[in-house]
């Protein structure tokens, strides 16, 4: 399983010669993007651990698929992610993490969140269109979508708008596992 580090500088050369084919400069994909252009050279440089919501705002503006900045190795025709290999691109002060399982070139992400006790994570809103499906595994997981918040429990699953404000809490005693499947409503730009 790769470290921080390793995600780190592969974000940064990605970033950074995304950018520079589309000969922008710092000051364009921090305009286009709403990422300050310090957090954008720190992030080129390697220096900085983003958020999903930050990597999410740099993707969108550059017009390429979240994953296509994260994504480990090249893309083969059977892809096999075994299970605690996909890259945690997400730690919660308690504990929880978020995943990313696998992706469908463009269109589809699947991430695997764990959140402890207390633990939430708030969602940016993903670019117009954009679906989401969760799947609670264990323990009980509460979704809040714009104005509504349903508790979901083991084996329940919910769609929801995901180019609104959005976010997942773990108000339960124990820890809560939940999938997330991510769909663009159109594909994504590849590398």
């Amino acid at each position: 399983m790769p470290d921080n580090q390793e995600i780190a500088a592969l974000i940064a050369q990605r970033v950074r010669g995304l950018r520079a084919a589309r000969a922008w400069t710092l000051d364009d994909l921090a305009a286009r993007s709403g990422v300050s252009r310090r957090t954008l050279v720190m992030i080129e440089q390697g220096q900085a651990n983003p958020s999903i919501a930050v990597l999410s705002s740099i993707a969108d503006a550059l017009g390429v698929a979240f994953v296509s900045l994260v994504e480990l190795g090249a893309r083969e025709q059977v892809q096999v992610v075994r299970a605690g290999e996909g890259a945690r691109l997400w730690e919660g002060n308690d504990g929880g993490s978020a995943r990313l399982a696998g992706s469908l070139p463009g269109t589809t992400e699947l991430w695997e969140f764990q959140l402890s006790p207390g633990e939430e994570y708030l969602g940016s809103p993903h670019p117009g269109g954009t679906k989401e499906l969760v799947y609670v595994s264990s323990g009980e997981l509460t979704l809040n979508v714009v104005d509504r918040t349903l508790v979901l429990g083991p084996g329940d699953a919910a769609t929801h708008p995901a180019d609104v404000p959005h976010g997942y809490r773990n108000e339960g005693p124990g820890p809560v596992v939940f999938s997330n499947l991510v769909q663009y409503p159109t594909p994504q730009s590849e590398l």
